[in-house]
């Protein structure tokens, strides 16, 4: 039984392979990973030894602060949209300013694959890819909500809504 609970078998963070003998435990890209030594090898550079201070706990509360923040960031961002023919909108504004594409996504921190495929209408950018976008081309992408009046028809249509107390009226009148 003692020799059961001392031969838990330890996996590879990066590989998946078993781990066989003393694993290494680093901080690699941000997370902490226990890794084979072979994996161990090639990440070494970039990679550094794991503190022992560090606790799970202390990790948590980080992620649940991120977390916070995003669902502020959600909370603006349900008010915008980005206009529907933004694909041709950011093709011929890019071509007005003599701009490549490569030229773009460098500007915009991104691949050319990525702004190729929003000129082809396939990829919808992000709101932040969005208002790098209006900076750099001088145009607009993104229509608030509220002004355009969609969000004023859905909030009149929600204002009427059927009650429990409606419900029993209706089969009160039935009867």
């Amino acid at each position: 039984m003692a020799n059961q609970k001392n031969s838990i078998q330890l996996y590879c963070d990066m590989c998946g392979n078993p781990i066989v003998g003393k694993g290494v435990t680093v901080v690699y890209e941000g997370s902490t990973i226990t890794v084979c030594s072979l994996c161990y090898s090639r990440i070494r550079k970039a990679s550094k030894p794991a503190s022992l201070n560090s606790t799970p706990s202390q990790k948590r509360v980080n992620v649940s602060k991120q977390k916070s923040t995003n669902s502020e960031k959600r909370k603006d961002i349900i008010d915008f949209e980005i206009i529907s023919d933004y694909s041709s909108v950011i093709r011929s504004a890019r071509e007005n300013k003599g701009m490549t594409t490569k030229q773009l996504a460098e500007k915009l921190k991104t691949s050319e694959s990525i702004i190729k495929r929003i000129e082809q209408g396939k990829l919808k950018p992000t709101l932040e890819q969005a208002k790098l976008l209006e900076r750099i081309l001088s145009i607009k992408l993104i229509i608030n909500l509220e002004n355009t009046g969609e969000k004023n028809v859905s909030s009149e249509s929600s204002d009427f809504e059927l009650t429990l107390g409606d419900i029993v009226n209706i089969r009160d009148g039935k009867k």
